[in-house]
Parts: structure tokens; sequence; C-alpha cells
């Protein structure tokens, strides 16, 4: 099951774990029926016979959390599709104009909820800009108001960030891969990731990744890409300009976030679930 809701009772059953987010951040699992529901979803992984993780950091989750015994649990990364590569320089100026993009600039792509922790970055670019004029470009959906879990991140921000902040909403499925290539820099400040796919694809596609120190994400983005304390806008602030700046170290990041990304592959992903459920079923 790709859920992680398995049924209490089954007999034998193979779950595949993203993540323990409503477990996790208190926030996401609040209120008294969401309560009684995450009691039987401890309960089911807890009987399951096999589950399937995606990272090392989900592995510890569920053993800390769902009181699942750690010697049940494989850790199966996920991978990144073949559209994510970073493609010619005529092809990314190309894919800067059909979107309305600015010619060189930061990225934010993702929600904007609370563990998105886009207020970092927020806080961090005025400082960027005033170094080396790199707007910074937002995407993604914003959750629906009034959730709890929502942050208006955008209230308090100062008139003068109309001449850095670009929002375009949401992205297609099939404009990310252009997206991503067109970037100078992607950055990723999540306080909590399962895995952290969208870093990965931002390697694959040639950008250069600030990404937090948290949770999965140093299992992903490893020595590839400038890891950072989730909530210090000054150390994102300098890790942007260096990386905005500094040619060689977008480069040096570029090479090693391709190296890194193509190691994750989705055959491999396939190879070792199907693994598990031959050994399950036999």
């Amino acid at each position: 099951m790709p859920y992680l809701a398995p049924p209490v009772l089954a007999p034998r059953v193979v779950v595949t774990v993203h993540d323990l987010i409503p477990l996790a951040l208190p926030a996401y699992g609040a209120g008294r029926g969401q309560a009684l529901y995450f009691g039987l979803v401890r309960a089911g992984l807890r009987r399951a016979r096999t589950l399937i993780a995606d990272s090392e950091w989900t592995r510890k989750d569920l053993v800390r959390l769902a009181g699942v015994s750690s010697d049940r649990v494989h850790v199966v990364p996920l991978g990144v599709d073949e559209r994510f590569h970073p493609g010619s320089v005529a092809a990314r100026t190309t894919a800067r104009q059909r979107l309305g993009l600015p010619e060189r600039f930061g990225l934010f792509l993702s929600t904007r909820d609370l563990r998105k922790n886009l207020g970092v970055v927020l806080a961090a670019w005025p400082a960027v800009w005033r170094a080396c004029r790199l707007p910074l470009v937002i995407a993604g959906r914003a959750p629906r108001q009034g959730s709890r879990v929502f942050v208006d991140w955008f209230r308090d921000l100062d008139p003068s960030s109309e001449s850095w902040l670009h929002i375009i909403g949401p992205v297609d499925e099939g404009d990310k891969p252009d997206l991503y290539r067109a970037a100078d820099v992607f950055v990723f400040p999540s306080r909590y990731e399962g895995f952290g796919l969208d870093p990965l694809e931002a390697m694959a596609s040639g950008v250069p990744v600030v990404a937090a120190n948290a949770t999965s994400l140093p299992e992903v983005v490893g020595d590839a890409g400038h890891l950072l304390p989730p909530d210090d806008p000054a150390a994102w602030a300098e890790a942007v300009t260096d990386i905005a700046v500094n040619a060689g170290k977008a480069n040096d990041l570029r090479e090693r976030g391709l190296t890194r990304a193509a190691t994750f592959t989705w055959g491999r992903t396939a190879e070792q679930t199907h693994a598990i459920y031959r050994e399950v079923a036999a």
C-alpha cells in the first residue's frame, strides 16, 4: 500500500510511508477526530508485516512516533524523472521567455504552508537584492484560506519588495522542468520532509541548491548542495549571494548536483520495492 493508513486487521500488508507529517508536527494533526484517526493509523502501522520508508529519517520517525519495530522497515529512496535535465543554453533562454521569467532569478517552488518555511527566504532576500540584484520567483499553490497551517508570508513585506519579488502562482507539471532549469539557484528551507523530491529535481536540472539541513534533506542533497539551518536569514542571504556572484561556486554545485541526482533513479526504486514484495509473498 502506498498510503500511510493500512487496515488494522489485514494478515499480510506491505506499507510504503512517505512521511509522518501529521504525527511529527502537531499543527498538521490537530483536532479530536484526527487524534482518533491517527491512533488507528499507528495501530495499523504496528501490525503491518513490512514497511517501506523513503528515507532513513522516515524510518526513524516510524520507530519514534508509531512504535514500529526498526527491523521491519526497509529504506527505499525515490527517484527523479528523466524530464528533469539541464537542457541547452538556448532552451533555458526560451523557457524564461515562454514563462515570463526574469533573465536571472532565484526560485522557491513549493506550497506556502507552515513547514515549507517561505518566511526565511523572504527575510533573506532584501540582502540578496542589495548585494547582487538577483530577483526571487515564487511559484506554487497557496493553501486554502483559513487552514490552520496557512501562513500569510507576504503580510509584513516592505513595499520595496516589489522590485525583487515575482509571484507566478501554480505551475503545470509540464512546465516544472523548464522552470527549474531556467533558475540560477533553487532555495528549499523546509523544516520537515519525508524525502525531498523538489531539491532532487532541481539538482537533476543543473541548478545549484540551497536547502535546510533538516529531517531527510541531508540524505538527498548530501554534499551536492549548500545545507543551512532553516531559520537563519543571514546565512541564507550569504549562501545565495555567493552562488549568484561566484561562477566557480555555482558551476561546482551544478556538477555535484547532477552527479548526485543521477544516483536516484525510479528504476532502482522499482527494483528494490519489487524485491521486498517478493520476499513478503514468499
